[in-house]
């Protein structure tokens, strides 16, 4: 690669990333073209000759940040099947919570602005892709059960990692609760179609997932009326 394919691609992601930024600053609606321009420093005509327009900018952005970081050539290289199907998930849940204001921006975006549709079924389909891959593997492993459709189960497993981040993004439960809601959820999908030693892998990650969850659905001491309080009377008197 020489110096100048080098500058250009720090320079793009040096935009995308401002872009990320701003996402998580003021939401995906209400950016202009014209802030978009002046924050990556170029003109407007510029940002319409790479890109094409405020959109596909911004889902350039958006679909670099899910499949361009150099963390994910590590898990596609040096993991398989099981294994990698969880590094996959965890990576991504640890992205979510690393940029808490930009995952829920763009999950308010998917769920009410049609010109994201795009980026969000291309996301969407890249993941559940992946997934599939790695459960044919099993599957030619026997690590899978032969009748599981690999295709269909991975767009299960898609489904239920992105229903916990839709329940985390309208704030029902809190950062502290997102890993252990992907892994319970996508974990219960697996458990009746894994075989082998992956069956206690699988229970391994589901347990205490299940554990984590269920205490902090608990109401804490601080919650609890007081014994002499008015509220504790209503209860007792109940």
């Amino acid at each position: 690669m020489n110096l100048m394919t080098e500058n250009r691609l720090a320079r793009r992601a040096s935009m995308m990333e401002t872009v990320r930024q701003m996402i998580a600053e003021k939401g995906y609606e209400s950016i202009t073209i014209r802030e978009l321009a002046a924050a990556c420093r170029v003109s407007v005509p510029t940002l319409y000759n790479q890109f094409g327009g405020k959109d596909q900018l911004l889902a350039a952005a958006i679909e670099d940040h899910f499949v361009g970081d150099p963390d994910q050539v590590k898990i596609k290289t040096s993991l398989v099947g099981l294994d990698r199907i969880f590094a996959i998930l965890d990576f991504i849940t640890f992205q979510f919570l690393q940029a808490p204001d930009f995952h829920r921006r763009l999950l308010e975006a998917f769920g009410s602005l049609d010109s994201t549709q795009q980026v969000q079924r291309s996301i969407t389909a890249s993941l559940a892709y992946e997934i599939g891959q790695e459960l044919g593997v099993m599957q030619g492993r026997r690590e899978l059960e032969s009748w599981a459709d690999p295709e269909l189960l991975a767009g299960q497993v898609t489904t239920a990692f992105i229903s916990s981040t839709i329940v985390w993004g309208s704030g029902i439960i809190k950062e502290s609760q997102l890993t252990a809601a992907v892994q319970y959820g996508t974990g219960l999908v697996l458990a009746g179609v894994v075989t082998g030693d992956n069956v206690p892998l699988v229970r391994q990650r589901i347990k205490p997932a299940q554990e984590l969850l269920r205490n902090s659905q608990k109401p804490s001491s601080k919650d609890q009326p007081h014994p002499d309080s008015p509220q504790a009377g209503k209860v007792q008197a109940g």
